[in-house]
């Protein structure tokens, strides 16, 4: 239980650039909730990618584990998008998708949320509303991604500002270190 005093009853926040290990920092932290029996109790609201050119991946939790695990299909705008406004139709399509899992967890009520890749829903979803959604459990783990290896646009603009308002309202910062240059 002392490993889980950090988490328990808060709200943490792990960040970094593209491939730092933030998905695997919050398998590390679910792991953990899972040793101590808590695998009822937890929902992951997996917003991640697939990966597309070396980046992204989901947070499946291990097999056979009661965990509400929600998932929809969820692209990279970024890497995927030809213009500006095809990017930002990308990410406007994802936040849609996103706003149907938070519907279904609200109907699965869980004390213990993680949220993978909470940024590729600030990229067009509202912040409140997010708030309002992970506000339901008392203890959140959350990944999301701040960095640099993205080049400027309105859409990174708009998803930084967003995380750096929500780093406001975290109880902990993770932040994971860079390793060198992006490929």
């Amino acid at each position: 239980m002392d490993k889980l005093n950090p988490y328990i009853g808060k709200r943490t926040l792990i960040i970094g650039d593209v491939n730092t290990g933030k998905t695997g920092r919050t398998l590390e932290i679910l792991q953990l909730f899972l040793m101590e029996g808590y695998a009822k109790k937890i929902a992951i609201l997996d917003m991640g990618i697939e990966p597309v050119q070396g980046i992204g991946g989901k947070m499946k939790p291990p097999e056979g584990e009661p965990v509400l695990y929600l998932t929809n299909p969820i692209t990279a705008p970024r890497l995927m998008g030809k213009d500006e406004n095809y990017t930002l139709q990308l990410a406007e399509e994802n936040a849609r998708n996103i706003e149907k899992l938070f519907i279904k967890f609200q109907q699965e009520k869980r004390k213990i949320l993680f949220v993978n890749d909470a940024t590729l829903y600030l990229q067009a979803g509202r912040l409140e509303r997010f708030i309002e959604i992970i506000n339901t459990a008392s203890t959140q783990v959350i990944n999301a991604y701040y960095g640099s290896a993205f080049s400027d646009s309105e859409l990174t603009r708009r998803e930084r500002r967003l995380t750096k308002d929500f780093m406001k309202i975290c109880d902990h910062v993770i932040t994971m270190p860079c390793h060198g240059p992006i490929v």
